[in-house]
Formats: C-alpha cells, structure tokens, sequence
C-alpha cells in the first residue's frame, strides 16, 4: 500500500519546500496535491506547465513521488456547459498527470437534489463526465470519484462506476462508515463487521482517505478494512486527510504513519 500525505488543511499554508521536508520527517512516501484549493504548492489545473516539471523535480530529489493529482472539479450542475468546463479542467490535469508521471486523478460528484426523482438524472450526467475523462486518461492513469458529500452514500458512488464501467475509473473510499445512517445503502447501526461494504467496493477501489482512525469508534472497522485490504493485495493509495490543523503538525503526521504500519503490518 502506498502511504501518501494529502494537503488538505494539514499541509493548506505550507510552501512545496517545506510540504517536502515534512514528508521525509514523518515517514510519507507520496503527496496528493490537492487541486482548487489555492495552495501554496501551486499545482492547479491552469498552473503553468513549467511549475508540475519544478515540482516533480524536487520532489523526486527527495525521493518522494506523487500520490495523486485531486482535482474538486464536480460534474453535478444541471447546465451542460458548467459540466463541460469541469471536463475540459480535468483534462488539463490528466495531460499533466501523463507527462509528469502521476497515475491517479480524483474528481467529485458532488451533490445530489433533495428530490430523489431528480438523481437518476444526476448521477447519469455525473458517469458520463467521468466516462469522457477515463476514456481521454486511457491505460495507465486511474480517474476515481471521491465518495464526497451525496456520493459518500454508496448507492450513488456504486452506480456512478458501474454506469461508466471503464477498467480505469473506480472510487475514492473517503474513509465515512456506512453504519446506522439514513442513506440508501447502510449496514445495520452497531454493525459488527464492514465486510459487506468492502466486497461491494473493493473491484473500484483506487485509493482510500482517512480520517481519525484512532476514534474508539472508527478503529475497529479501520481493523478489519486493512486486514482485508492486505489479504487480497490492495497496492493502491492511502491518503492521511486527518484535516489536522493544531500546533504540532509533526508528531501528529509521525503517529498517523506508525498507527498505519501497525495496521497493516
């Protein structure tokens, strides 16, 4: 599994020399720069095509590699032209990813219309988008939809991958339990076993983000996930997204990095 640091909060005021220099400190082999958000790395879907060579060269300089290019574009505006504008911006992002050697994009859906009689609608458009994008990626670069805000419930993020049905699209597990929650798809409350859960996404998963698996709550589950992700050779991403912002970012990214060898060891 490929532990990787994503730069939401944690890393949200940091320049790329010191994003870096972080990375070596608490143990994080790849970064996912996160995209949309105006972040000092200065990877954005328009950033000149000078600064990914700069960025790409320092951070294998340090032996890192990148973890994912995650762009928020979203596909759920019901103005077609809004939804080709996000397209053409991942596109921009995928030609990037292919020439500077990053092998996954993440995009969002993102929200669906109270009125359930309006989603099919949605998520029809929201597959076709990510259909278009998988097919310009091609072989070698995974295009994956975050379960983020509605498609966090599985019955929309499910139906999103298996309407574009590309080898190459598969899904961002971003790390929320389908456990007693008024969704469409959601095991029992006090579920003793995600197992259910993970058999239904494991054939798309692409990467997984995390939270706080220390939460009493939360580990158990997080126990059973890697168990099951190592037994069957899960070798994609693990995103940190612990959205931590106190005062020693340090030790709170060098305890997430042992409490992940732990888990998987």
């Amino acid at each position: 599994m490929k532990w990787t640091l994503n730069t939401y909060q944690v890393g949200q005021n940091w320049e790329l020399d010191q994003l870096i220099e972080m990375c070596l400190k608490t143990g994080y082999p790849y970064i996912e720069f996160l995209m949309d958000f105006e972040q000092p790395h200065g990877l954005e879907w328009d950033a000149p095509e000078a600064r990914f060579a700069e960025v790409k060269e320092k951070i294998e300089a340090a032996g890192l590699k990148f973890g994912s290019f995650t762009s928020c574009q979203r596909f759920d505006s019901p103005d077609a032209a809004e939804r080709a504008e996000s397209v053409k911006r991942v596109k921009r992002v995928i030609d990037m990813a292919r020439k500077y050697g990053c092998d996954h994009v993440r995009v969002l859906g993102d929200r669906l219309p109270e009125d359930e009689s309006a989603r099919p609608e949605v998520v029809k458009n929201v597959a076709e988008c990510i259909r278009e994008l998988g097919e310009y990626a091609g072989a070698g670069i995974a295009v994956s939809i975050e379960m983020h805000n509605s498609f966090t419930d599985p019955h929309y993020s499910m139906a999103v991958v298996e309407q574009v049905n590309l080898p190459n699209c598969g899904l961002v597990f971003n790390g929320q339990w389908p456990v007693g929650k008024d969704w469409k798809y959601t095991l029992p409350a006090g579920a003793e076993s995600i197992k259910p859960f993970y058999d239904m996404i494991r054939p798309h998963l692409t990467s997984i983000h995390h939270h706080e698996v220390e939460l009493p709550s939360e580990l158990p589950y997080w126990q059973e996930f890697f168990k099951l992700a190592k037994a069957d050779g899960y070798d994609g991403y693990v995103s940190n997204e612990c959205s931590y912002s106190g005062p020693d970012p340090e030790k709170v990214l060098r305890l997430y990095t042992a409490l992940f060898r732990t888990l998987t060891a």
